[in-house]
């Protein structure tokens, strides 16, 4: 039996490194229930093809494996490189995860980038990579809804396209930042999820998302995260600036000051900022030596931020 869950105020999930997934002494179930005893809300797992050397791991399936081994594990796939896929092969994965395990996951879609050479290798001109997307993102969003396209682009030729489901399809968001992205979540996406921006910029970005889609006549968006680094107490900058050189190599010691650094209660203060910008889901990763490690790192910070949040709601007297 597990413990009784604590409760959030915000919901905090842990974005956990391929690297701590993937490690041979990693028992997925017994993570799945650290997770649940921890409180968490979810689990973020990334996803790359062949990333800056080979690394990278596929979301969707690591989605599906947790989802089986957590029975009540809700999971975020964030960023899905969806422009190295072709959208009728994406939409059957995703009608098949969700079928076993509908209302559990959602998908947040990102455009990638960092390595050019992980497009090409795909057979997708990096140049073009983001109006791929695009279209990727118009028939993948038709598929899901039950819809039978057709589709003459520039990168798609479907005829009569169809995928049948079973339930009702996940949240498709969209991730990353700059102007593409907010365009992206207000023309296509449920949300957006913020990678490495300050808190201000956070905020700006998702009053201009809100408002665009406001403007198209689509349904509010009502999905915002945060992806965020940590390193918590104990753990040093030169620990958090190694395990962000494995992702975004050369740029990593000039985004440290985009991540949580210092005592626990110091970065769960930074946290709260991009809560009160409007983040209404985070996901916080932290070097660790194991993937249950990590879970109660993240858990000690979710803890702190709670009661952070909660003692600014107090009215004094």
């Amino acid at each position: 039996m597990g413990t009784t869950a604590p409760r959030r105020t915000c919901a905090v999930g842990i974005a956990i490194q391929p690297d701590l997934l993937t490690a041979p002494a990693t028992d997925l179930a017994r993570f799945a229930r650290a997770v649940r005893d921890a409180g968490l809300d979810h689990v973020s797992v990334g996803d790359h093809v062949s990333y800056r050397g080979g690394q990278g791991i596929d979301g969707l399936l690591a989605a599906a494996a947790l989802l089986a081994a957590g029975p009540e594990l809700r999971v975020v796939v964030g960023a899905f490189q969806l422009a190295l896929r072709h959208p009728l092969i994406a939409a059957r994965q995703l009608a098949t995860v969700t079928s076993f395990a509908p209302g559990r996951l959602v998908l947040a879609v990102g455009a990638g980038g960092d390595d050019p050479r992980e497009a090409a290798n795909c057979g997708v001109d990096p140049r073009s990579r983001g109006k791929r997307l695009n279209e990727s993102l118009d028939v993948l969003s038709r598929l899901m809804r039950g819809e039978v396209v057709d589709h003459h682009g520039v990168h798609f030729d479907l005829e009569q396209a169809s995928i049948a489901t079973t339930g009702p399809a996940p949240p498709l968001v969209i991730a990353g930042a700059g102007e593409a992205a907010v365009e992206r979540a207000a023309t296509y996406g449920s949300g957006w999820l913020g990678l490495l921006c300050t808190p201000r910029r956070y905020r700006e970005t998702r009053q201009e998302i809100v408002r665009r889609t406001a403007a198209l006549g689509r349904p509010a968006p009502d999905w915002f995260g945060l992806n965020a680094w940590c390193a918590s107490a104990g753990q040093s900058g030169q620990e958090l600036e190694s395990s962000l050189g494995r992702w975004f190599g050369p740029a990593a010691p000039r985004l440290l000051h985009l991540c949580g650094v210092g005592e626990d209660h110091r970065i769960a203060a930074w946290l709260a900022e991009y809560v009160a910008a409007g983040a209404t889901r985070l996901s916080i990763s932290v070097p660790a030596a194991n993937a249950v490690e990590a879970v109660e790192r993240v858990a000690v910070l979710a803890e702190l931020l709670t009661e952070r949040i909660e003692d600014a709601a107090t009215p004094p007297g």
